[in-house]
């Protein structure tokens, strides 16, 4: 038996008719409960797959630059596969150029690239493509990845600032050493967090929002797409 493509699918795609066809090109599609991601194709690259209308609101209501964060942190290269035409774009709002302001902040400020697929078909041909050249030129098996195992006090630490936005695991050892404590890097200043290296002003800037802004239940609940083929926010 030759060599078969692996990928793991979110359950939620299932209705999309996505993993289908992925299925009828010969992939082996294994369906998990994905915490984030749709379709992890190697064990360090996830694809996001939207359609254009439920990206258009997902930058104007901040979901995609929280879900492109929680890709960041889990796997190194985050692919948002959108399903429409970069056209359709100009069609859903008269705001369609800070639709692609956003779209080239989110690529420049992270290891994030966009592609668009005008529909499933072509969907499942770039998401086979991808994980083809991962798995078959590289021999990168698909891996979920969930919350580590800690041991020490120093693993904990790291493991809480990079939690917050723009953080890696490197970033936060740099701002562990320079504020001295998970405390310390909580109380500094956005002018303080953005003279470290690898934090822009405008990072620093939404890092202390999250951390002072005053807890709210009913914000960040956000309208779901009422697309049968669309999924809710994880």
């Amino acid at each position: 038996m030759g060599f078969m493509i692996k990928i793991i699918v979110d359950e939620r795609e299932r209705i999309s008719g996505v993993p289908q066809i992925l299925i009828r090109l010969g992939d082996h599609v294994v369906y998990k409960m994905l915490d984030v991601g749709d379709y992890i194709v190697a064990d360090s690259i996830a694809i996001e797959r939207k359609k254009t209308s439920d990206l258009v609101r997902s930058i104007f209501d901040g979901r995609l630059f929280d879900q492109v964060r929680r890709l960041s942190e889990a796997y190194e290269k985050v692919v948002i596969l959108v399903q429409g035409s970069p056209g359709d774009i100009r069609m859903l709002t008269d705001k369609w150029a800070s639709v692609y302001g956003s779209i080239a902040r989110i690529i420049l400020e992270g290891s994030v690239g966009m592609v668009f697929a005008e529909n499933e078909e072509d969907a499942a041909y770039i998401i086979h493509s991808i994980a083809q050249k991962a798995q078959d030129s590289y021999g990168k098996i698909p891996v979920i990845h969930k919350k580590p195992r800690l041991g020490s006090i120093e693993e904990w630490q790291v493991y809480i600032v990079q939690s917050l936005p723009h953080i890696g695991p490197k970033l936060a050892r740099r701002l562990l050493k320079r504020f001295g404590s998970v405390v310390g890097v909580f109380n500094a200043s956005a002018l303080e967090l953005s003279r470290i290296e690898g934090l822009s002003e405008w990072k620093a800037q939404e890092i202390v929002r999250i951390l002072r802004s005053p807890y709210s239940e009913s914000r960040g609940k956000y309208a779901r797409d009422s697309s049968p083929n669309d999924k809710g926010d994880r």
